[in-house]
Parts: structure tokens; sequence; C-alpha cells
């Protein structure tokens, strides 16, 4: 049987083909459904593949969204997705919050 997961993926930005110090990144959070972890992490990379996508800025350089991988995968427990399910947690300490 199988099941929802969440995946949080990173993207950056890369313009011009040039590497910056501190790039743009994108963390993503996408669901997916799997049969199984493993099938989940497969499907989330198929995904980040897909997603990249190039444009040209405003100041004419071509701007490049790269994924980078996948930072947390999540199995939501659930066989059905509706309103109100939670897509992502995570737990720290009150003094780690670090968004």
């Amino acid at each position: 049987m199988s099941g929802w997961y969440s995946v949080c993926m990173l993207f950056e930005a890369e313009v011009d083909d040039r590497s910056s110090e501190e790039p743009l990144c994108e963390e993503s959070i996408r669901l997916v459904k799997a049969a199984d972890v493993d099938a989940a992490r497969m499907a989330a990379e198929s995904l980040g593949a897909e997603l990249e996508h190039a444009y040209s800025g405003s100041d004419g350089n071509t701007v490049r969204w790269v994924f980078r991988g996948i930072v947390e995968l999540q199995d939501l427990c659930e066989s059905e997705i509706v309103s109100g399910t939670e897509v992502f947690s995570r737990m720290f300490k009150k003094g780690q919050l670090d968004r």
C-alpha cells in the first residue's frame, strides 16, 4: 500500500554559470506518494530534476535554478491527504530556532 511523504528539497540559483559566495537558495516542501521510503526518495529526486528551470533576468543574465538535493524526507503515515493533514514538522529546543 502506498503512502504520502513530505520532502524538503533544496534549489540553488546560478547566474550565467558563475558561482557566488552566497548564492540564493530555496527550500521547497513537496508531497510525493510512494510505496515506501526508497520509492519516495527516487520520486523526489526525479521531481527535483523536473523542477529545474532557467529564465532571463531583468539584467539580461540567464538565471538557472538547480536542484541540489533532498534536505529531509518524512513519512506522513497517512494513506489519504485531507484538509489539516500535517505535511512537515520538526522538533527543536527553544534556543535553537533558526528560522
